[in-house]
């Protein structure tokens, strides 16, 4: 530090420096309050320069301040500019290198880090952890952070695309509904088209409402099914059927039960018609009634009840043949090749064209009519006659002859 020189003031009047006290404010940096006594101050500053300056500072300056202030790290570490730094600091080049070269040892040296990698971990063969680098250590947390960073963006872009959404939804809501059809078969009914799930549900309610009406709300059902009749009485023998149902509790149950006690009836009643009330010959009756058909010149014939037809069920025309002659003794054939021509209320119709029905004709009907096991045949005979009126024949010749009617005819 240089030194002070000696200012003469005049008019001083000598006073102790330790009755003076400084009021220049508080300086914080040098630990100094307003009021503390001069002395105190002094060796203040005096500590803070031996600090900077080292325990001679007879020498320092106001330049030497400024070259400490001013000194920096070099930009680079190169030879060069260690020694300068040396040269500058008043540095020990010997302690300096062995720190430079306990940090370059520590730098160069490859060694494994001891941390707990936990799912970030890889193992060798035989489950053992794999040793890491600090270089390895670093650059793993680097590309997962950068993956980390990749997902946030993402999923950041997500938020932005799902809240523009709800934006879109409180401005103008729109649910896209599941669309499908209510199908009972393959293809949908038009009634039930397919729609979103909101108005099928209004559908399915529509027509569960339909449906109870018709079969009742389940109370009813639960009552309906306490109205079963008790087969072991009615029954017996279905009663042990591995099929019925002892206690049913549903429809379903219910109409099996049914269904058995209707096969069971069935049988029975097959039955009784086999051994007590089997149907003959007598029973099958045919009657019919035959007229002319002047506009087709034909005759037809009507197999009527009130003809005395009755034919009973399961029973048929297996061939039957019909005969019509005129009065000249002319016979026209038909023979039936459908088994409902000769029936109950069957009406046939024979074109006789070749006959001469100005007279009476004749109908001779030979019936077969069977079921299968039985065969009834009856034979039947009906003349058709004719209204007497005039009328004349002209003779062409001694080979032909034309007979004109004077009057119509009436069918009988």
């Amino acid at each position: 530090m240089k030194k002070l020189t000696n200012c003469i003031v005049e008019n001083c009047v000598p006073t102790p420096s330790s009755c003076i006290d400084w009021n220049c404010g508080d300086i914080k940096s040098l630990g100094i309050c307003n009021g503390d006594p001069l002395c105190n101050v002094i060796w203040e500053i005096v500590y803070k320069l031996e600090e900077i300056a080292g325990e001679d500072i007879a020498s320092f300056d106001i330049d030497e301040l400024l070259n400490i202030c001013n000194q920096k790290a070099p930009l680079e570490i190169t030879l060069i500019s260690i020694l300068t730094l040396l040269k500058n600091n008043d540095i020990c080049l010997k302690d300096y290198i062995d720190t430079l070269n306990d940090k370059i040892n520590e730098l160069s040296s490859v060694q494994g880090v001891k941390v707990n990698l936990k799912c970030y971990n890889e193992l060798d063969n035989l489950g053992n952890s794999l040793s890491i680098t600090r270089e390895q250590l670093d650059q793993l947390v680097i590309d997962k952070l950068c993956n980390h960073k990749q997902r946030i963006e993402s999923i950041e872009g997500d938020i932005i695309t799902i809240k523009q959404d709800i934006i879109d939804l409180e401005i103008n809501p729109v649910i896209n509904e599941l669309e499908f059809p209510i199908v009972c078969a393959a293809t949908p009914s038009l009634s039930h088209p397919t729609a979103p799930t909101s108005s099928q549900v209004l559908n399915i309610a529509a027509d569960l409402c339909a449906l109870e009406s018709q079969t009742g709300i389940p109370s009813d059902i639960s009552s309906a099914l306490g109205n079963t009749p008790d087969y072991s009485t009615l029954a017996p023998d279905i009663i042990v059927l591995p099929a019925y149902w002892a206690s049913p509790n549903s429809w379903a149950q219910n109409y099996s039960n049914l269904l058995l006690a209707l096969e069971n009836a069935l049988d029975r009643l097959s039955t009784i018609e086999e051994t007590c009330c089997s149907i003959d010959c007598t029973d099958v009756m045919v009657g019919f009634t035959a007229s002319f058909n002047e506009d087709n010149d034909g005759v037809i014939i009507k197999f009527t009840s009130g003809a005395g037809t009755n034919i009973p069920g399961g029973f048929l025309d297996l061939g039957s043949t019909i005969t019509i002659t005129d009065e000249d003794g002319n016979v026209e054939t038909f023979i039936t090749s459908d088994p409902d021509l000769i029936a109950n209320n069957a009406i046939i119709e024979i074109p006789v064209s070749t006959l001469i029905t100005v007279g009476d004709v004749n109908i001779n009907v030979d019936t077969n009519i069977g079921n299968g096991s039985l065969t009834c045949s009856k034979c039947l005979n009906k003349t058709i006659k004719r209204a007497a009126c005039s009328f004349c024949v002209l003779t062409a010749t001694d080979t032909v002859t034309i007979t004109y009617k004077i009057c119509p005819t009436v069918g009988v």
